[in-house]
């Protein structure tokens, strides 16, 4: 580590290694900073690994247009450099003709969002795509899919250091002081000097922002739990109930062995904290045998998530990605929960684009 950066990236999640890898384009001396031993210990690692296709959010929102862009940009990614991933599409379903309306909705919020091949299915037409799903209409997104992000976060680490970029891995940052026009930050047994700070801290970015005495963001920590299942395997895509105003629901995960779990679930916790019980087995159950038949003993605790969320979660809080005015070129990135991982490479050009 040397004693001066012209940009330094303070986390080294999916987000902070999509930054490093565009900006190591443009810029030959830039640092990524992580106080774990490696990257995406947190968030990125402990998530469903869906690519989404950005429907959910309103038209306009960073989250709706990074996320549209981001999942092109992720399957492009992913076929150039041999990312395993899996264009398997998404049915969210629905068992009640009163929410067909809901499904309606949703169906013109993609079209809003040009999302490309939505449909709404007869319960006929979703058995034809997955014959184990349980519903009488579905919603049909194509461009859904889920993606292996060690790979995808391990070729962004490696492309990064071959364009010249440092990591310090290890290291937690202390304290942040404006020396004119940079940064000097500080560390255990160390300090350097940068000319930018990005901020992509995930669960701690709001912390982090308080080092460089911007407090304006607070952040609530929402842990969701997964369960496995071990007899249901290789579903032919994913499946959601609808969207409630807390989260997406509990939905199948998928991954790139045919293995099959069901979550996340969401409450509020006040630590870092990725312990998993089974309290919540009963509810899981009953959720999933909406969509899928599983048995009492099919289930059992796989890992669980934690996300950072601003603000009322029953209300749409959008990213905060911001090149802040109170302090020039400390760019902040608050909140980057879902879609984060399918938004990275998205994010990574739209933060390039504001640095003064």
């Amino acid at each position: 580590m040397n004693n001066k950066y012209q940009i330094c990236i303070i986390g080294a999640g999916v987000v902070g290694l999509a930054i490093a890898r565009k900006l190591s384009k443009y810029y030959k001396n830039i640092l990524v900073v992580e106080k774990e031993s490696s990257f995406g210990r947190h968030i990125s690692s402990r998530n469903s690994e869906v690519i989404h296709s950005g429907f959910y959010y309103p038209t306009g929102s960073l989250k709706a247009e990074l996320c549209y862009a981001g999942n092109k940009l992720l399957y492009e990614f992913c076929d150039r450099y041999s990312i395993n991933y899996k264009n398997c599409g998404k049915l969210i379903v629905i068992h009640d003709s009163q929410d067909l309306e809901k499904l309606e909705k949703l169906k013109k919020q993609s079209e809003s969002n040009g999302i490309k091949g939505v449909k709404i299915l007869s319960k006929e037409e979703s058995v034809k795509i997955e014959s184990r799903v349980k519903c009488l209409y579905s919603l049909w997104i194509p461009s859904s899919g889920i993606v292996d992000s060690h790979g995808l976060m391990s070729k962004l680490e490696n492309l990064s250091i071959s364009n010249g970029v440092d990591f310090a891995y290890n290291n937690e940052l202390k304290s942040i002081q404006k020396k004119g026009n940079k940064y000097k930050l500080f560390f255990e047994d160390a300090h350097i000097y940068s000319d930018i700070v990005i901020n992509c801290g995930g669960l701690w970015s709001s912390e982090i922002s308080k080092k460089n005495n911007l407090n304006k963001y607070e952040i609530g920590f929402y842990k969701g739990d997964y369960y496995k299942s071990k007899n249901i395997r290789n579903l032919n895509c994913l499946i959601y109930p609808l969207p409630e105003s807390r989260s997406l629901g509990v939905h199948s995960v998928l991954n790139l062995n045919g293995e099959v779990s069901f979550g996340p679930n969401i409450y509020q916790v006040d630590s870092i904290d990725y312990t998993i019980t089974n309290q919540y087995k009963g509810q899981y159950l009953e959720e999933i045998r909406k969509y899928i038949d599983v048995d009492d003993n099919d289930i059992f605790e796989d890992f669980s998530g934690i996300r950072p969320k601003i603000g009322d979660i029953h209300t749409f809080n959008d990213f905060v990605i911001k090149n802040e005015k109170e302090s020039e070129n400390f760019i902040n990135l608050i909140g980057i929960d879902s879609p984060g991982l399918t938004s990275s490479l998205a994010i990574a050009n739209y933060v390039h684009s504001i640095i003064l």
